[in-house]
C-alpha cells in the first residue's frame, strides 16, 4: 500500500444508500476493505456519519417523540444503534473497535487536542478501529463556533490530529465534476485538484441530501487536510474496491495532493482550529508579503474585518479576490482591529489606549494557504 495511516469517512447517502434506515450490506462491504487494509499492515481510523438517520429510524412509529427532540437527541439515540451495528460486523472478522466522541473543544483546547490525539494514536497502535463521531449530545451550536457542525470536517481534523497519510472522503458521487451532473449530462469528473482556490469551490455548490454535508463541506475538509500535508480523495463509496485503489494511490474520485511538506504538530493545530466566525481580508502587499517573504501580518495591511472573533482564536486571512491566504492566531479581537485595521503599527496604542504588540498574526503564529 503506499499510504499506512488512513482516515475513511463514510457518509449518510453511503450508509442508508438512499433510505431512512442503516444499510448492513453497505455498511459490510466497507469493513470488509478496512479489514483488509489492517491485514495489509495499514493503520485505518473510520469517521461515521448515520447517527440522526439510525436515530430517525429507532424512533419511527413515535412521532410525538421524534417532534419533541431535537436534531442532536435524534443522533444521540441512533448513536448507540450505529456503534452496535460497526460492533458486530467488525466482530465478524475479529476486529475490535473503538467509540471516540469528539468536541469542538478536544480541538480547540491544546491539551485537550494533545490527549486526544494520544488516545487516538494508542488505539491504533493497539490493532483497533477507532470509530468516530462528533458527541452531539453535549456540542452547542456551530453558529456560536462550538460545534464541528458534519463529519467532513470532522475527517480532516482527524487526519490532522493523528498524523494520517491519507483522507478518504468515501459518498455517493464519483468525486468532484466541472459542472453539476445532476443538471448536466455531460459534466466531467475532475481527477486530480492542485489547489483549492475560488474558482474550484466555486464548483461545490452547496448541502444537499440526508446528511449535514455537500460537495462544498468535502472541498472545505480537503483543504484543511492538505494544508496540513495529508493527502486527500473523495470519492464514490459504491465502486467496488474503491478504498483500497485510494491506499494504493490508484486512479480513483478526485485526488488532491498535499502541495508540500507536512507541517509541525503545532501549526496544524492552528489549521485544525479556524474560527467559522470571520476572517481579514488584506491588501496587496500585505498578500504579497505574507505570501513571498514569510512576515507577519501588521494593521498597516488590514484591509477588512469580517465577522466576530476573539483574541487568541485561529483566524483565516484571504486577500482582495477573496483567496486564502494564511492562518494565525490573532493578537487583536475584531472589534479591535477594526479600530486599528490601515493604522501604523506604533499608534496602536494611541488607538486603543493599550498594546498587545506591534502585529496582528506573529509569523511564528501563521501558516500559510
Amino acid at each position: 500500500m503506499r499510504y499506512r495511516r488512513i482516515v475513511a469517512k463514510f457518509g449518510t447517502s453511503l450508509l442508508t444508500a438512499g433510505s431512512d434506515r442503516l444499510d448492513l450490506e453497505a455498511m459490510s462491504r466497507l469493513v470488509g476493505q478496512v479489514v483488509r487494509l489492517r491485514q495489509a499492515g495499514c493503520q485505518v481510523a473510520v469517521v461515521s456519519s448515520g447517527a440522526q438517520a439510525a436515530g430517525r429510524h429507532r424512533l419511527r412509529g413515535r412521532a410525538a417523540t421524534m417532534r419533541a427532540l431535537s436534531r442532536q437527541a435524534i443522533a444521540s439515540v441512533g448513536q448507540s444503534h450505529l456503534m452496535q451495528s460497526w460492533d458486530e460486523l467488525f466482530d465478524w472478522h475479529d476486529t475490535v473497535v473503538a467509540q471516540v466522541l469528539l468536541t469542538r473543544r478536544d480541538l480547540s483546547d491544546r491539551l485537550a487536542y494533545l490527549n486526544a490525539r494520544n488516545t487516538l494514536r494508542d488505539l491504533l497502535d493497539a490493532g483497533t478501529v477507532p470509530i468516530i463521531n462528533e458527541n452531539d449530545a453535549v456540542a452547542l451550536d456551530e453558529v456560536l463556533a462550538t460545534r464541528i457542525g458534519e463529519n467532513d470536517s470532522l475527517s480532516a481534523y482527524v487526519a490532522n490530529l493523528i498524523d494520517a497519510d491519507l483522507l478518504v472522503i468515501l459518498t455517493d458521487v464519483a468525486g468532484l465534476y466541472d459542472s453539476d451532473p445532476r443538471t448536466n449530462p455531460g459534466a466531467q469528473l475532475i481527477r486530480r485538484v492542485e489547489r483549492i482556490d475560488a474558482r474550484i469551490e466555486a464548483l461545490g455548490g452547496g448541502a444537499h441530501g440526508p446528511g449535514t454535508g455537500g460537495m462544498a463541506t468535502k472541498l472545505r475538509a480537503a483543504h484543511i487536510a492538505t494544508q496540513a500535508g495529508v493527502d486527500v480523495v473523495i470519492c464514490s463509496g459504491r465502486e467496488p474496491e474503491a478504498l483500497i485503489a485510494a491506499a494504493r494511490g490508484e486512479t480513483t474520485g478526485t485526488y488532491f495532493p498535499a502541495p508540500g511538506d507536512r507541517l509541525e504538530s503545532r501549526k496544524r493545530w492552528i489549521l485544525g482550529n479556524i474560527t467559522r466566525g470571520g476572517w481579514i481580508t488584506v491588501d496587496a502587499g500585505a498578500a504579497e508579503a505574507l505570501r513571498a517573504r514569510g512576515r507577519s501580518l501588521l494593521p498597516a495591511g488590514v484591509a477588512a474585518v469580517s465577522g466576530s472573533f476573539q483574541r487568541g482564536d485561529s483566524v483565516e486571512v484571504r486577500d482582495l479576490e477573496g483567496n486564502r491566504v494564511a492562518a494565525g492566531l490573532v493578537n487583536y479581537s475584531s472589534e479591535e482591529l477594526e479600530r486599528i485595521r490601515g493604522v501604523r503599527s506604533d499608534r496602536i496604542a494611541e488607538v486603543l489606549g493599550y498594546s498587545y504588540g506591534e502585529e496582528v498574526v506573529h509569523r511564528d503564529n501563521l501558516v500559510l494557504l
